[in-house]
């Protein structure tokens, strides 16, 4: 059997580039053309909004103020809608939707995964 020729550099992902299930750019290229110094201050603003609202959400679900917690995750989860990082968009959401069906244990246990994902997304718009 003949030897497969070796894959093209074009086949290979780019490993320098974000993951889209962690953070999808392409509708900041389609708003801003490129992904440029904008795009960049924009997501450094959205880190840092992401961050005060994750520390807003486990505030109040430390103080069982259930309610204050919700509004906290849907925020975020929002924002991060918004951003394109659609994997942290979703742990806001399934907060929110625990929270809303009354279960904040499963809503607190879930919101232990927030400081990693942050990470991730963080490290997505680093190779940007």
């Amino acid at each position: 059997m003949p030897a497969s020729p070796p894959p093209s550099p074009l086949d290979a992902p780019a490993a320098s580039g974000p993951d889209p299930e962690v953070l999808d750019v392409e509708p900041m290229v389609r708003n801003f053309g490129t992904l440029g110094p904008t795009v960049t201050m924009l997501y450094d603003l959205f880190l840092k909004n992401e961050r005060d609202l994750a520390e807003r959400l486990r505030d109040r679900l430390e103080q069982d103020d259930l309610p204050g917690a919700r509004l906290a995750a849907h925020a975020a989860a929002g924002a991060a809608r918004t951003a394109g990082a659609h994997r942290l968009a979703g742990l806001f959401s399934a907060i929110e939707e625990n929270l809303l069906s009354g279960d904040a244990d499963r809503a607190r246990l879930q919101a232990r995964a927030i400081a990693p994902a942050l990470d991730d997304v963080h490290s997505m718009i680093a190779r940007i």
